[in-house]
């Protein structure tokens, strides 16, 4: 596993990559508004619309029920860390589609938090703040690169810096 994480521009050539539209998706987060957010890049990629699980115990119930294709995740969830439901996807055997790719999201780029999701079965990792190229590159990993953690950096904030004026 490499552990410099690509940027969008890296895989810009991609674009023409297909998206994984014939995907089943479903988006975890404590945060209802971090939750639309995903829901709003999804529909905006032109993904069908995922299925919803606010924190790790529902989406147990989620991953139970159906034979999903992706499963994106934050990491920092309470009471269940994204770590933890992880470990629960690819150890509990209850999940219909044993090879569901796993998208691990966090603001936080701890390496030995994206150490650790590899080391628990992650499919991959994506910086956040998302945008809808990073998440398409992403995406466009994941379906083409499967058995290989896919390790995405977000884009700095593409706003100019303001400068002082000299009197």
């Amino acid at each position: 596993m490499s552990s410099d994480p690509l940027s969008p521009d890296q895989t810009a050539g991609d674009d023409a990559a297909p998206l994984p539209d014939d995907w089943s998706f479903l988006i975890v987060d404590d945060n209802p508004a971090a939750l639309a957010t995903l829901r709003t890049l999804m529909l905006m990629l032109g993904l069908e619309a995922p299925l919803e699980a606010m924190g790790g115990q529902e989406a147990m119930d989620v991953v139970r029920d159906n034979a999903l294709d992706c499963i994106i995740t934050e990491l920092r969830m309470e009471p269940m860390s994204g770590v933890d439901f992880i470990r629960w996807v690819r150890k509990s055997n209850l999940a219909p589609n044993p090879s569901v790719r796993i998208l691990a999201i966090s603001a936080y780029r701890d390496p030995a938090e994206v150490s650790a999701i590899a080391m628990e079965g992650a499919s991959g990792f994506l910086g956040k703040p998302l945008s809808i190229p990073t998440l398409r590159t992403a995406l466009q990993q994941l379906r083409n690169r499967p058995g290989y953690f896919v390790d995405i950096a977000a884009t700095p904030d593409p706003m100019p810096k303001a400068t002082g004026c000299d009197s």
